[in-house]
């Protein structure tokens, strides 16, 4: 029993070796010289459900360090992008970033993997960073005193950290206190298993088939009356022959198993996959490897809190929120989350930067991550919305859509005013129309689209910044490659919007925005007292657009007068509580006219 870390102090101690973790761990070692120790209940390699990926990991592996040895491994098969199947009719298609890709022809690109194998290559990766790896090292509890955490490992004793990063899943231990609320109000069963003798998705006869003659590969996903299904293909060791099998599983609703058939039974399971359209021609001639299905309950739930500056801990991946696998987001927040927490972690430990700064980048973190987890929910549910018209008997056709994602609560739903859908998402929801306006107004993210509509006021309406508010300088975690009024931190693209970086993301990784750099300078809107507040990247005009916002002004000319950004501020100051009605168009032809 290794007993290394007892009586070690660590700069920052993390929870959990999953890629969220390893991936923060690698960056900091390489990024500064900070003591780091990554606790793991588990041995890896372990499986984990989440086997196929979307490009922004790419980015994240490069950006720590460890693209080359996933590379240089055989746990991956190119993944170039999906379909999807929900009409029995025709598969909508789309490769990733398909506009950009139909722009310069560079082809984006992800990777199916076997997730026990790549996640075990992920941590070693950050092991050879010099990152202490304690494996089989669950931690039973946590207490925050004088300064540091002590994290309980029960029968393998106590250590010590001055921050804690909290990445040890949806059912995290963390000293931060509060309910994992739902994102969705509905619950999901996953059930797979692994089979051989299926053909490559991308073999599929039709006309709507782009990935056949490039002769790359997609993950497909099919819907059937009780859910959907995934086809996965991934590198995998059977009977002691090393060759590509596929991950096949199922999305349903748990009522569905006391309601009609169990699909974990294995004739039940493959007679249903060969009925489903298009599926079915996949999977005829495949076999179960073995009996041995798997299940995961795949409930959409998100922190109370993604981080506490008081309590010094972050979460990130899974334990901070999980949304539905529908789109295969799980590691692409877990490494979107891992490079956001290094810039909170570097400004810790870094003493140019005050208190106040300090918690203005961890407020920042946890708005950012409440907005990334209720935008995605409500994209999805409107997916699955689109998806239920198509089988009007289904559990789904009578529960989606039905109701409310979640409960709006006016702490946070200022921050999706912004919302817009990803363009591959959407790209896949509209059937390839990539217009908002062809998606059903019953689906979640049509309906709250429409509230915040609802919020705005009329062209005619005086409104003005109301006399409360106190506007600052700071700075924040936002992306360093927005820009702002000509204000631009960093003029590299990003690096889904750069072609010849998927030719070769080392080479060209010079070329490309970090997805995270230095904080951004900005303006910070909060009302006396309170704690929230919005804010605007750049300061040059920050002056003059105070100043402007507090005349009364007819929204209709604002929203002719300001910029794009500038206006989204205005926007996101109404819906917070920060902009006052003046006149209704009602009362504006006396008051207002004063006032123009």
């Amino acid at each position: 029993m290794n007993n290394s870390y007892i009586d070690e102090i660590y700069d920052v101690a993390i929870i959990g070796g999953g890629p969220a973790g390893a991936t923060l761990a690698a960056r900091l070692k390489r990024e500064t010289s900070l003591s780091i120790a990554i606790f793991e209940a588990d041995r890896f390699p372990r499986e984990h459900i989440g086997e196929s990926l979307v490009p922004s990991v790419i980015s994240a592996l490069q950006e720590s360090g460890a693209l080359q040895r996933v590379l240089a491994s055989d746990c991956w098969v190119r993944k170039a992008g999906g379909y999807y199947s929900w009409d029995a009719v025709r598969p909508w298609a789309t490769f990733f970033e398909h506009k950009a890709f139909e722009q310069d022809g560079h082809r984006r690109w992800a990777f199916h993997v076997n997730r026990a194998e790549f996640d075990d290559v992920v941590l070693q990766h950050a092991k050879a960073c010099g990152v202490a790896v304690f494996e089989e090292a669950p931690v039973e509890a946590l207490k925050r005193h004088d300064g540091y955490t002590e994290i309980d490992l029960g029968a393998k004793g106590t250590t010590r950290c001055r921050l804690l990063v909290n990445a040890s899943g949806r059912y995290s231990i963390s000293s931060i206190t509060g309910p994992r609320e739902f994102l969705s109000t509905y619950r999901n069963i996953a059930i797979w298993n692994y089979i051989r003798g299926g053909r490559l998705a991308q073999t599929l006869p039709g006309e709507w088939n782009i990935f056949r003659e490039p002769n790359v590969s997609p993950i497909g996903s099919f819907a059937f009356e009780d859910g959907w299904f995934w086809y996965i293909p991934i590198p995998m060791t059977v009977n002691g022959k090393r060759e590509v099998v596929h991950s096949l599983g199922l999305v349903t609703d748990p009522r569905a198993l006391k309601d009609k058939r169990d699909y974990k039974s294995s004739s039940v399971f493959m007679e249903t996959a060969r009925r489903v359209p298009f599926l079915g021609e996949l999977v005829q001639e495949a076999e179960l490897i073995s009996d041995d299905f798997r299940t995961a309950t795949n409930y959409s739930r998100i922190s109370s809190w993604m981080c506490s500056w008081s309590h010094r801990e972050i979460r990130i991946g899974d334990a901070a929120f999980f949304v539905d696998p529908l789109f295969s987001s799980g590691v692409h927040f877990a490494m979107h989350h891992a490079a956001a927490a290094a810039v909170l972690v570097k400004a810790a430990f870094d003493a140019s930067f005050d208190d106040a700064t300090r918690a203005d980048l961890w407020r920042d973190y946890d708005q950012m991550l409440r907005k990334q987890g209720q935008g995605f929910a409500l994209a999805i549910d409107q997916w699955y919305n689109e998806i239920a018209h198509a089988h009007p008997n289904s559990v789904y056709w009578r529960e989606r859509g039905a109701r409310p994602t979640f409960e709006f609560r006016s702490a946070t739903f200022h921050h999706l005013v912004n919302g817009t859908l990803d363009d591959d998402l959407l790209q896949v929801i509209s059937k390839g129309t990539n217009d908002v306006e062809a998606l059903r107004e019953s689906g979640a993210w049509r309906q709250t689209m429409a509230v915040v509509e609802r919020m705005r006021p009329t062209d005619e309406t005086v409104v003005r910044l109301d006399h409360r508010v106190v506007a600052r300088r700071s700075i924040t975690l936002e992306h360093p490659f927005v820009e702002v009024a000509g204000d631009r931190q960093d003029p590299r693209p990003r690096a889904f919007a750069h072609g010849p970086y998927w030719d070769a993301p080392d080479e060209h990784a010079h070329e490309v925005a970090p997805r995270f750099g230095a904080p951004s300078p900005c303006v910070r809107f909060s009302l006396e007292g309170n704690d929230d507040d919005v804010r605007i990247l750049g300061a040059r005009s920050a002056t003059q657009l105070v100043d402007r916002l507090r005349q009364p002004r007819r929204y209709g000319d604002l929203k002719a007068e300001l910029s794009p950004s500038e206006l989204l501020l205005v926007d996101q100051l109404l819906v917070a509580g920060m902009m006052e009605i003046v006149a209704t168009p009602a009362q504006h032809g006396v008051e207002a006219g004063a006032n123009a």
